[in-house]
């Protein structure tokens, strides 16, 4: 690739969002490539999931291998090109040796292909069954793809990772809530959000029922940014903001939700170091 302006070319570490904000027009060749890929199609999730997740990731999540979603979206650029460094498979677990705690107790077992099958988001699902997963257990997941960005989601939270293939389109990941004291980093920092955090908090947002998003979205990171490491925002929201919540876990943010009513929610985040 001598010579070749690296700017010009699709590379696996790239995030999808940023490649679809240069070129809008690979958002054809993605939903071609792969049914994993149709939710793109959607206008919000363009403007939020795609923000965790890498094209090597999401070729995995699609069922490719990295160095052909790579090859098909340089093609459609009209560049022959090959990676420079060769892609490995470190953020996959596929084909890793089972854990000893494998055979902890499962906590909660979940089946999102459903929800995928029908082109829907399950990170709300998956994020209400991680936190009924006690210490020493494990949460248990059906999928249609290996779901490596909750590595790194539920990783933050204390869980470990590991993922089977148990057909075409369907895997296998389970992920181990750690005991304290387990492993390294468990207990570091401060804990759950519990009910007296809800008394005293630093700011307040109010979103209305006719802000388009991501406008919502956008004024609660605004708001969190103006925080120190520690403290709290309260917003009161008119919905369950399922893609603020992922940015949320990939951020470190602590976060706890009440649902008041029909078009009542409140959301107390903490702000992570």
């Amino acid at each position: 690739m001598a010579g070749e302006d690296r700017q010009a070319v699709v590379h696996p570490e790239m995030k999808v969002a940023e490649v679809l904000r240069r070129w809008p027009e690979l958002l054809q060749v993605l939903v071609e490539a792969s049914p994993a890929f149709q939710k793109l199609k959607n206008p919000l999730l363009r403007k939020t999931m795609p923000n965790l997740v890498t094209v090597a990731q999401a070729a995995r999540m699609g069922g490719l291998e990295p160095e052909e979603l790579v090859a098909r979206l340089n093609r459609a650029l009209g560049v022959e090109a090959r990676p420079e460094v060769p892609i490995g498979q470190a953020e996959s677990l596929l084909g890793t040796p089972p854990p000893s705690w494998l055979s902890a107790p499962v906590g909660f077992q979940l089946d999102v292909r459903p929800i995928l099958e029908r082109g829907g988001e399950p990170f709300q699902a998956i994020m209400a069954a991680a936190q009924e997963v006690e210490p020493g257990k494990r949460l248990v997941l059906e999928v249609l793809f290996e779901p490596i960005p909750l590595y790194k989601v539920l990783g933050k939270q204390g869980f470990l990772a590991w993922c089977e293939r148990l057909g075409e389109r369907h895997y296998r990941a389970h992920f181990y809530r750690q005991q304290l004291g387990e492993g390294r980093g468990v207990a570091a920092g401060p804990g759950p959000l519990s009910e007296g955090d809800w008394e005293d908090y630093q700011a307040e947002v109010q979103i209305e029922e006719n802000l388009e998003p991501p406008l919502p979205m956008m004024r609660v990171l605004e708001a969190l940014a103006g925080l120190k490491p520690g403290e709290k925002l309260l917003v009161h929201h008119v919905r369950r903001p399922v893609h603020l919540l992922a940015r949320l876990e990939e951020e470190g943010h602590a976060y706890a939700l009440k649902d008041l009513g029909p078009g009542r929610v409140e959301l107390l985040i903490r702000k992570g170091g």
